[in-house]
């Protein structure tokens, strides 16, 4: 091979690494470039805020399940309430459902109140009352399902801050609250009256039996409900 050969060879191959060195940059500045265009082609993402619905509180769920309502995420199942107040001297107001279950948080709490509120629905007849009443070591009270029509006991839930174990907390076994259940409500005189220690300690409609050992807890109760039952009279009748 002559030498010029030889020169004009090493020149093209100089020149075509040279071509190489900067090619690369170049491509590598374009490949950039088509990503950033790619990149501001594409539409950001567009962000929908979707409302949730207002978190049902633990006391309105509670009277919800009581009165029969299935609570939804859905529905807006507050709008199948109807309630109202009653106070001491029979005063009756209606109310809306968020004043209700105020009520119902203050006397489940304290178990004290110079108002109590009255919870119905739209799907059937029943509403639900609230009452209570000093008992031997606290306050005691009690939840009744009552039938608007016929004025018959559906269902009653007792409960009590400080009872003793086994004897005033008792209130609250299925065997003394299903006694005040499927009677109608007597408002010319007591509805329930109180058999303790084989005597009858309180006159009334229908007999109860007293709890064994807690003759102040049975006593306080059901005076407990013959009260409050006449004074929500005004509302039945």
């Amino acid at each position: 091979m002559s030498q010029a050969l030889k020169s004009h060879r090493k020149l093209y191959t100089k020149l075509r690494n040279m071509n190489a060195k900067y090619l690369i940059p170049l491509v590598l500045l374009g490949m950039w470039n088509c990503k950033q265009q790619n990149e501001k082609s594409v539409p950001d993402p567009i962000s929908i805020d979707i409302e949730k619905p207002p978190k049902k509180s633990l006391e309105m769920e509670r009277v919800a399940q009581y009165l029969g309502i299935s609570p939804s995420d859905s529905v807006d199942f507050e709008t199948q309430f109807h309630c109202w107040t009653i106070d001491e001297n029979k005063n009756l107001d209606s109310v809306n459902i968020s004043e209700a279950i105020n009520l119902f948080k203050k006397i489940t709490k304290t178990g004290k109140s110079n108002v109590y509120p009255i919870f119905g629905t739209d799907i059937n007849n029943e509403v639900m009352i609230i009452m209570s009443n000093k008992g031997f070591g606290g306050n005691i009270r009690g939840t009744f399902l009552i039938d608007k029509n016929t004025l018959e006991i559906k269902k009653v839930e007792f409960d009590h801050v400080a009872e003793s174990d086994g004897y005033g907390a008792a209130i609250t076994l299925s065997d003394f609250e299903n006694q005040f259940v499927g009677t109608k409500v007597n408002f010319a005189t007591n509805t329930f009256g109180l058999k303790q220690n084989g005597k009858i300690a309180i006159p009334g409609s229908k007999i109860v039996d007293g709890i064994s050992g807690a003759t102040i807890t049975s006593t306080l109760t059901v005076e407990m409900i013959n009260d409050n039952l006449k004074k929500y009279e005004v509302f039945f009748q």
